[in-house]
């Protein structure tokens, strides 16, 4: 009976282990407004998550050239 009951534990105590790493999902988070040390409210927003990608950077600056420039693409040529 108590060799049952060791084995039980054993594969209990297995079973429970968790070596996989979960991670959890980005999330935004909500900054509170406040009011500056001049006495200035500032509105409350909400705060994007920071990306752990290594070509975010690179993505960024080719969204930002594409947003400014797309009226040049657009244009008719006279």
């Amino acid at each position: 009976m108590v060799k049952y009951l060791l084995i039980f534990v054993f594969f209990f105590l297995i079973g429970c282990s968790d070596t996989e790493e979960v991670k959890s999902p980005l999330k935004s988070t909500y900054v509170p407004p406040s009011i500056n040390y001049k006495g200035q409210y500032r509105k409350g927003y909400v705060r994007k998550s920071v990306s752990t990608k290594p070509n975010v950077i690179r993505n960024k600056s080719k969204s930002r050239y594409y947003y400014k420039t797309k009226g040049k693409y657009r244009r008719k040529k006279k």
